[in-house]
């Protein structure tokens, strides 16, 4: 696998399947990119076959049997943790030398397995915001970094790790602080967690519903869109209610939500891995029979709820999660996939939740989810065809964005 910085005045055709993020399924084609971005895509017998450098030029990459896509996105990640530990990466928050190297190598694993952008879901310490600010400016190689600082979440609920407890007298003031931090986005905990010993229940709403309707209206007028960790139908509701722009795992949402989120045009991040991936591998021996036989019960839930939000037509993306226990970042990604096929999504579908959905949660239309003319080449090549077997997003060849 090969990372390919695409610098200024350099050009590069690639010759391949090309999928341009859209419904149409991918053609033979050629790619032109001139200084880091997409300057012409040719399908078929279409034009500018005459400007092809000839075979074996530097300027040519040819590429049989493999796919070029727009770049993948991961639309919940927390770098701040490392899905392995969460205690020793808890420590790691005091030392910043540790936790930049660990932070570096999650990015460099991310960026490998094709994905070009994620956006972070919060922590007390700062680190995705922090993160972002390193990748912006060269000191840390990786995916474009989208973060929230520190998510809000009422004083005394769940959460205390992703910031500080807040009142709701604290609310605007708590909104105006992030955006003056230049977070891209903000994060509010309307519910607590899933419980794996009592089917169905979940942690409670965490603040009313004008409480959020104040939050999401202080948001809009810093101009920053709001991510809510929202599970149980209560919850739910009150965020869609609220006028959030995306859900967050909501697990034992309704058909009812489903057609109000449908409605309205608010997204819905399920990660599902997060929870399935508890009784996998070694992560299954913490848990009695009886917790292991909860927890499938609600990832197989939350799969159904997956395929009907697509048949409302709810904006899904992807977003693993990653941090979390038992999910590492950028390999967690794929295995997000496999469990959307499994819940009955074509690969098309797929695909398009992983790019061009994704670019429109994180309000980065303009940058990614498409190959179109004009665009910042943030490319990926992947070896046989995704629209027929999204497997094959596991064999990454290479990675192309332009030079940082």
């Amino acid at each position: 696998m090969s990372v390919i910085d695409l610098k200024t005045g350099e050009n590069l055709v690639l010759k391949a399947l090309v999928w341009r993020g859209t419904p149409e399924p991918p053609r033979e084609g050629l790619v032109f990119l001139r200084e880091g971005r997409v300057a012409a895509v040719a399908e078929g017998d279409n034009g500018c076959r005459d400007k092809v450098p000839a075979p074996g030029s530097p300027d040519l990459l040819e590429l049989p049997g493999c796919t070029v896509i727009p770049g993948l996105i991961d639309c919940h990640v927390h770098l701040a943790l490392d899905g392995r530990d969460f205690s020793r990466a808890r420590q790691q928050w005091n030392n910043r030398p540790e936790w930049q190297e660990r932070v570096k190598a999650d990015l460099q694993e991310t960026l490998e397995r094709g994905i070009v952008a994620v956006r972070d879901g919060g922590d007390r310490a700062g680190i995705g915001l922090e993160a972002k600010q390193l990748v912006m400016s060269g000191r840390l190689a990786g995916p474009l970094v989208l973060a929230c600082g520190q998510a809000l979440h009422r004083q005394g609920k769940y959460g205390s790790f992703l910031g500080p407890g807040l009142t709701p007298a604290e609310l605007e003031t708590a909104v105006d602080s992030l955006a003056r931090q230049g977070v891209d986005h903000l994060k509010v905990l309307v519910s607590g967690i899933v419980s794996f010993s009592e089917y169905g229940r979940v942690g409670g709403p965490q603040f009313t519903r004008e409480e959020l309707q104040r939050i999401v209206h202080r948001a809009r007028g810093r101009g920053l869109r709001v991510m809510a960790h929202a599970s149980g139908e209560e919850a739910v509701r009150l965020a869609v209610e609220a006028g959030v722009d995306s859900i967050e795992h909501g697990y034992f949402l309704s058909e009812e939500s489903l057609h109000r989120m449908a409605a309205r045009g608010i997204a819905w991040v399920p990660t599902v891995i997060p929870v399935a991936g508890q009784v996998r591998g070694q992560w299954r021996a913490q848990y009695t029979a009886r917790e292991a036989e909860i927890i499938n019960r609600t990832w197989r839930r939350h799969l159904k709820m997956v395929r009907k939000a697509l048949e409302m037509g709810v904006t899904l993306g992807v977003g693993t999660d990653a941090g979390a226990t038992g999910v590492c970042h950028g390999r967690g990604f794929l295995e997000e996939l496999l469990l959307y096929r499994e819940a009955g999504l074509s690969p098309a579908n797929i695909l398009l939740a992983a790019t061009r959905n994704g670019a429109a949660i994180l309000g980065l239309e303009h940058l990614l989810g498409r190959i179109e003319p004009g665009r910042p080449a943030f490319l990926v090549a992947v070896e046989g065809n995704p629209w027929k077997d999204i497997g094959a997003l596991a064999r990454v060849k290479y990675v192309f964005r332009p030079a940082q």
